[in-house]
């Protein structure tokens, strides 16, 4: 927990411990009621009036400070996640390049964009459009990118000029706060960004949102807690302040008759990047019939040689899940998928939270499996005779954040996107595929169309007021 600048201790914490074998890594403070009332009243009443060029310079210093501490802060990402070193490595580059971009765009963020607003037409009175940072944004982030998840909270809101309370997952906070330490020691002042830390998540929500203080409220996470959230603040006379929810995903991989095999083999891999444990992992693989066989053979070759277990050992590919729990929860689906229908090609086997490399073929596009996000390493096959059947599949479930198509024709490419309508889409590539600056955000069950990426992220947190001169 960091308030006013300062590491908080208190008498009653709650244990990190490690998914993989469940040693304990550390300690952290379990908020009272006046810990997050004084965080809130005193982001939400501090000076804001931070020059552009001392917010880039925070943001740069830490973007730098990340890379030369990269070794060991994806060390503490892969102790208390259980993602492996690689995983770790990648997110950390990631988190560097979100600093890195809100430095740049902080000095953009104030220019006078009143020009947009006036036309040939207009006559006297004239305007001006004034954007300016909100006094408080609140942020909820998850376990599956621990830092990185963080970065594109906080760094957006520096960016904005804004101050920004945060409530780390309960399960990865101790990237969050060295990461909030990191930036205390670039030069942030005490304040823009306070850090809480609890084990009862829904306590926070309700006593920050019982001060109405905050104008913002940004969330990452699942569908489930997004929709309670929602709830929240309609019961608590928070609904019109603004919310931007970031949740699941149910991402599908089309792979037609024209696509390239060794390709198709390479991008579907990415469902086990961060253990399956991103909102646009592949979840649903459809494959054209007509070269389903070929592309399972170069499929499996690949997934074969794909090392799991120990998070901290530099030759695995991959760790853990987060916690035995959710890979009990997915081995239960998978075996649910298996009784309609499905073929085991390879994989289901689980240690504790350790969950193997998975792959089904002949899944049925009904089952538990395919139609709800799961969050782990799982390829299910689903073989498909036709694009528009495909697209058939995609739209049976309401979750809009990303999607991908393997093929040769770039009219397929474009028809198959314009039909699914996600938030992003990948021609030859994998759903999961973004640059830090872009949009990011889906519809249906994934967001209300709200988005994140460093540049929108930064303006949704900025207030736009017009004055007329008359």
């Amino acid at each position: 927990m960091i308030i006013n600048g300062k590491r908080v201790r208190k008498e009653k914490n709650f244990e990190v411990r490690s998914p993989y074998d469940g040693s304990l890594i550390g300690e952290v403070p379990i908020a009272e009621e006046k810990d997050i009332m004084e965080a809130i009243f005193l982001s939400h009443e501090m000076n804001k009036d931070l020059p552009i060029n001392t917010r880039a310079n925070i943001l740069t210093r830490t973007a730098e400070r990340v890379i030369q501490e990269k070794q060991t802060l994806a060390t503490l990402i892969s102790y208390e996640s259980g993602l492996s070193l690689r995983d770790s490595n990648y997110e950390i580059d990631r988190v560097h390049s979100v600093f890195a971009i809100a430095a740049e765009y902080t000095r953009y963020i104030e220019e006078d964009i009143t020009c947009k607003f006036i036309s040939s037409r207009d006559g006297k009175p004239k305007l001006q459009v004034i954007t300016e940072p909100f006094d408080l944004i609140l942020a909820i982030t998850p376990f599956n990118h621990p830092m990185n998840q963080v970065a594109h909270k906080v760094a957006p809101a520096i960016a904005a000029g804004t101050a920004i309370v945060l409530k780390p997952s309960e399960k990865t906070p101790l990237s969050a706060i060295k990461l909030i330490e990191i930036m205390h020691e670039c030069g942030l002042p005490p304040n823009y960004v306070n850090l809480i830390t609890t084990n009862n998540p829904s306590s926070f929500l309700d006593i920050a949102l019982s001060t109405k203080l905050a104008q913002v409220l940004t969330f990452t996470g699942g569908i489930k807690v997004g929709k309670y959230i929602a709830r929240r603040l309609i019961e608590t006379d928070n609904e019109l302040i603004k919310y931007v929810p970031e949740l699941g995903d149910n991402a599908a991989l089309a792979i037609l008759e024209d696509a390239d095999l060794d390709l198709s083999a390479r991008v579907a891999l990415h469902a086990f990047t961060n253990s399956g444990q991103r909102c646009t992992s592949i979840k649903r693989i459809l494959v054209h019939n007509d070269i389903a066989d070929k592309f399972i053979e170069n499929f499996l070759d690949l997934s074969r040689k794909i090392k799991y277990g120990d998070p901290l050992d530099p030759e695995n590919d991959m760790g853990t899940l987060i916690d035995q729990d959710s890979a009990i929860q997915i081995q239960k689906r998978v075996e649910d998928s298996l009784k309609k229908g499905a073929r085991l090609l390879y994989g289901n086997i689980r240690d504790r939270a350790l969950y193997s490399p998975t792959i089904l073929d002949h899944v049925n596009p009904a089952s538990e499996l395919v139609v709800e996000e799961t969050f782990g390493p799982i390829a299910p096959i689903i073989r498909i005779n036709s694009l528009e059947e495909a697209i058939s599949i995609i739209n049976s479930v309401n979750y809009k954040l990303s999607g991908a198509v393997i093929t040769r024709d770039k009219k397929k490419a474009k028809f198959i996107a314009n039909s699914i309508k996600v938030g992003q889409f990948s021609w030859n590539g994998h759903p999961g595929y973004r640059t830090e600056q872009a949009p990011f955000g889906g519809f249906g069950l994934s967001g209300n169309g709200q988005k994140e990426g460093v540049i929108m992220a930064a303006e949704s947190m900025r207030r736009i007021r017009t004055f007329y001169t008359h």
